[in-house]
């Protein structure tokens, strides 16, 4: 845990470093404001570097840096995320719901000309790596993770001689008829109903590579890459035991798409 600690700290800029030996540090940005506005950030990243989406004490996460750039341009602080990604594990259409701070008066619930830029602001605080890529005005019921009805992602793997993708394409069409998902997730919490219904499962094929395209309401822990790990041992026709599935990398995953 300790090493984890010295790594999140080297990684850290100068300004960064200040604001957590001095925490009342004045160089976070004053801004004038009118109101404060219910808002969807798009986000876009590259895990590979980091431990995850989930803010954490001890390493240098995806949620780390976000919320250090919402208290930098002291446009907010609480944010709330559609998924939760694992170490390693990129995204291009991650959602969070956050409260910020606004230009415009609070009856104007969908205007977006006048308004401070969301985008600009924050991504001057967060490496290139991880990114704004948009924002829209949201109700004040909105939230990133109950409001979400479908999410998508993506596995992506070099195309293969050794891989059958008929019998890759099998076996999503056996892994969608499925109810419970027990022996393809990691159970870390011992709370977790394993009954899920799984919307999309195919092999699509893009240039030069694969992916599987995987669409849910809701995915368990590990579950998209434990699901890959079978898919991708049924395109290589060996033996399958259910009580010994095992885990595919994270590099190749991707949070794709958000639906609300």
């Amino acid at each position: 845990m300790k090493n984890h600690y010295l790594e999140y700290l080297k990684s850290l800029s100068k300004d960064e470093l200040i604001k957590i030996i001095y925490k009342p540090y004045s160089k976070y940005l004053k801004i004038e404001y009118k109101s404060h506005r219910n808002v969807a950030l798009r986000i876009s990243y590259d895990g590979g570097k980091y431990c995850g989406l989930a803010e954490y004490k001890y390493g240098d996460t995806i949620g780390n840096r976000l919320r250090n750039a919402l208290i930098m341009s002291n446009l907010g602080e609480d944010i709330t995320y559609a998924g939760r990604t694992d170490k390693g594990v990129s995204a291009i259409g991650m959602i969070a719901s956050v409260t910020l701070k606004s230009l415009l008066p609070g009856n104007n619930i969908q205007e977006t000309r006048g308004e401070f830029d969301y985008q600009k602001m924050l991504n001057n605080y967060l490496p290139e790596d991880i990114r704004i890529t948009g924002w829209a005005p949201v109700k004040e019921n909105f939230h990133a993770r109950f409001s979400c009805i479908k999410r998508k992602y993506r596995y992506y793997f070099k195309k293969n001689k050794n891989l059958d993708i008929e019998k890759m394409n099998k076996m999503c069409q056996e892994i969608q008829k499925m109810k419970n998902f027990y022996h393809l997730s990691k159970h870390s919490d011992k709370n977790a109903k394993y009954d899920r219904t799984i919307d999309t499962c195919r092999i699509i094929e893009e240039g030069d590579l694969y992916y599987l395209d995987i669409q849910a309401k809701s995915f368990l822990h590990n579950m998209v890459r434990k699901i890959f790990w079978l898919i991708e041992k049924a395109g290589e026709s060996e033996e399958i035991d259910m009580e010994k599935i095992g885990t595919a990398d994270p590099e190749n995953l991707i949070f794709f798409e958000f639906v609300s």
